[in-house]
């Protein structure tokens, strides 16, 4: 794959503890806790990867692209291209994943995505990007994996065999 396309909460980090606070839009509180976000095991190997094989990389978030951008900043995650909420219609649309695919100057045959929602799938699928669905942090087990994604991975380890 020459690009990727991430979701980031409870796909790259777990910011699980920062969830009350979202649903609030309390954003200072949400900033106070990025500290204590957590990258997940095995996920730190994967962004050495891209570094080293200069695979362009987005993530497409419903969050605000500046609160992607802090937690991006945070865990030194290589990413090119930032699309949030404000930035394209919200997934499952897949206007996100269409201008994250411009921005990174590719197209949906050349893009790998993962996420851990149904609507990344759905949002990936229809923008013609190959979809994989993500356990390890999902909260929506069932409707992931009845989204219809072309692959389902346990670990973040596993993201290695798609790039």
């Amino acid at each position: 794959m020459k690009s990727i396309i991430f979701d980031l909460d409870l796909t790259l980090v777990d910011s699980t503890i920062a969830e009350v606070a979202r649903s609030r839009r309390d954003w200072q509180l949400v900033y106070s806790l990025i500290p204590r976000f957590t990258l997940y095991p095995g996920m730190e190997d994967v962004f050495q990867f891209i570094r080293s094989n200069g695979i362009k990389a987005a993530i497409v978030s419903t969050a605000p692209s500046v609160y992607v951008q802090r937690v991006v900043n945070y865990f030194n995650i290589p990413v090119n291209v930032i699309v949030g909420y404000h930035d394209a219609a919200r997934k499952p649309s897949p206007d996100g994943m269409f201008l994250a695919i411009q921005r990174m100057d590719t197209t949906a045959s050349n893009t790998i995505s993962f996420g851990d929602r149904a609507i990344d799938i759905q949002a990936s699928r229809a923008a013609g990007i190959r979809s994989v669905a993500c356990l390890w942090g999902t909260k929506e087990r069932n409707a992931l994996t009845l989204s219809n994604p072309e692959v389902i991975i346990s670990n973040p380890e596993d993201i290695l065999f798609y790039l």
